[in-house]
């Protein structure tokens, strides 16, 4: 497994972890707008905010800054993934979009507790992407080997 390859995991499955923390501490408040009155709630959401960014600077940005351990064929996956992150972001945009315009159409007015929960959300799924279509690419790679 290349050195890009096992980072890529290891992000992904931190990712995941902190962002399953965090859906379940929405459900378990019950409601989106519980952010902006419960400290608690906040506090986790800040944590993913910070953790996920700073799992994939720790451990991905660490083969990026050693180019002798990486060569072309990580610098083409690396291209790659770049598409479906972009995918992912676009995606979850759209969701976002729908998903506001359609339940709160009948108030005209989209609670301001969405706004950081959008940022959030897309600056997560923005990693999560990238460090799937980084082991992708090297999936695809060796099944076409």
């Amino acid at each position: 497994m290349a050195p890009l390859q096992k980072r890529a995991l290891i992000t992904l499955v931190i990712g995941l972890v902190i962002t399953l923390a965090l859906i379940v501490a929405f459900i378990i408040e019950g409601d989106v707008t519980a952010f902006s009155s419960e400290n608690t709630l906040r506090y986790i959401t800040y944590v993913a905010l910070i953790g996920v960014p700073v799992s994939y600077l720790v451990l991905i940005d660490l083969t990026l800054r050693k180019p002798a351990q990486m060569d072309e064929r990580d610098r083409l996956v690396l291209l790659r993934a770049g598409k479906v992150q972009w995918l992912a972001v676009a995606l979850s945009l759209a969701t976002w979009t729908i998903a506001l315009t359609q339940g709160y159409r009948d108030t005209g007015a989209v609670p301001a507790a969405f706004i950081p929960l959008i940022f959030i959300s897309i600056l997560i799924i923005s990693i999560l992407a990238q460090c799937t279509g980084i082991l992708i690419g090297y999936w695809r790679m060796n099944r076409n080997a």
